[in-house]
């Protein structure tokens, strides 16, 4: 009778025993504090946060805020799958390093070997460039579609259109290597690459190459808009009249009663994004960072290579950039786009993992981060 009643509150207060047991791997001050961190998210009238902290590859803590879709108040959790934005860098390039290490290509290998479109200019794009944002390559969203409609993700368009715009320039910015420039062309043309040289659609080979080896069941290259995805959460932008006029100045009118804009993803591109996956799958992400049972030290190796170019930018690595917190050495890269947030921290000389993901557009991921590892630093967690 008592184990009874202990599951019907259980599941009257919307805490899992899982969420509970997940309590007693921090001190409950730890806790307390990370949960205050996100206490203005902690209800179901409100997109929110999903988090996961992990130490040496085991898992710390894991939780939800809010709400993954305000039609329905379903509740945010660690299996709830959000789009990841510009994180998904790491994975595209993950791929490309799984090629290298086949010995496949290299990182001087001439892209246009494999996107003949590249042939046109008379400097030589590498591999390489590509990787390393320095490619000269104009990103897409800084020129006019064919169309005449925005760029917004309302809109449909989907990589080969991006490239195609791209591509369509007949000059570089900069000779390749004499500058760094974010662009997430280099990322759509490095699905390609992947794709002339496994014969596999990108999607496929991230599922069978990458994510299905590291136990990462519900990750996916999100290449097909119509495609139905378990725990999917909806993306959503603050109704204020700055988002009210950045949506206008896209051609999309909208009320502005509310206070939330829902914000669905119309446009399948990927490689510069277009990954789909939960805290879950990230913290078996993260916990390869420490095991390298997937691909070994070589494969580490490979994602963590910075390589100096002719500009000041030397601490990008694979889709990953190093930096420095407080003085601890670090290892990230953060996403944002419309109704998106996401941060992906690593701190490995002492390693910890801390993952944030949001579906709000304002959501500041980073910044709850950062909020994270000072808990963490304050309670002797991360020294």
């Amino acid at each position: 009778m008592k184990n009874t009643v202990l599951l019907i509150f259980c599941i009257i207060t919307s805490v899992s025993c899982a969420q509970e047991a997940a309590h007693t791997t921090l001190s409950s001050k730890a806790t307390q504090s990370i949960d205050t961190l996100f206490s203005k998210f902690d209800r179901l009238d409100t997109p929110g946060y999903a988090i996961g902290i992990s130490k040496n590859g085991q898992a710390l803590y894991k939780q939800g805020y809010g709400s993954a879709n305000l039609d329905y108040n379903l509740p945010i959790e660690p299996s709830s799958a959000f789009s990841i934005a510009s994180v998904s860098k790491q994975f595209t390039a993950a791929c490309i390093a799984l090629l290298i290490l086949e010995n496949k290509i290299s990182l001087e290998t001439p892209a246009s070997d494999y996107i003949p479109a590249l042939k046109k200019y008379a400097d030589t794009i590498r591999i390489k460039h590509l990787i390393y944002n320095t490619s000269g390559i104009t990103d897409y969203h800084h020129l006019k579609r064919k169309s005449g409609k925005s760029w917004i993700t309302f809109n449909y368009f989907d990589i080969d259109e991006c490239i195609a715009t791209s591509l369509a320039e007949e000059q570089l910015q900069f000779k390749p290597g004499d500058q760094w420039d974010y662009c997430n062309v280099n990322f759509m043309l490095l699905t390609k690459i992947v794709e002339k040289v496994s014969g596999q659609a990108f999607s496929t080979f991230a599922k069978v190459r990458l994510f299905e080896p590291l136990g990462m069941k519900n990750t996916l290259i999100n290449d097909d808009i119509t495609q139905v995805i378990k725990n999917r959460v909806t993306p959503y932008n603050p109704r204020t009249e700055e988002y009210i006029t950045g949506y206008q100045e896209y051609g999309v009118q909208i009320k502005t009663e509310g206070v939330y804009i829902q914000h669905p993803r119309n446009s399948p591109h990927y490689g510069g994004s277009g990954v789909v996956t939960t805290i879950n799958d990230l913290l078996k992400w993260s916990e390869n960072m420490v095991t390298k049972k997937f691909g070994g030290q070589a494969f580490y190796d490979l994602m963590h290579k910075t390589i100096k170019f002719n500009h000041d930018r030397d601490n990008q690595a694979f889709g990953l950039y190093i930096g420095d917190f407080n003085g601890r050495k670090i290892v990230a890269w953060d996403g944002g786009d419309w109704g998106i947030s996401t941060q992906l921290l690593r701190f490995p000389e002492e390693g910890i993992a801390i993952i944030v993901l949001s579906n709000l557009g304002s959501g500041e991921a980073f910044r709850k981060a950062n909020g994270i590892a000072e808990i963490l630093i304050d309670e002797g967690i991360l020294k």
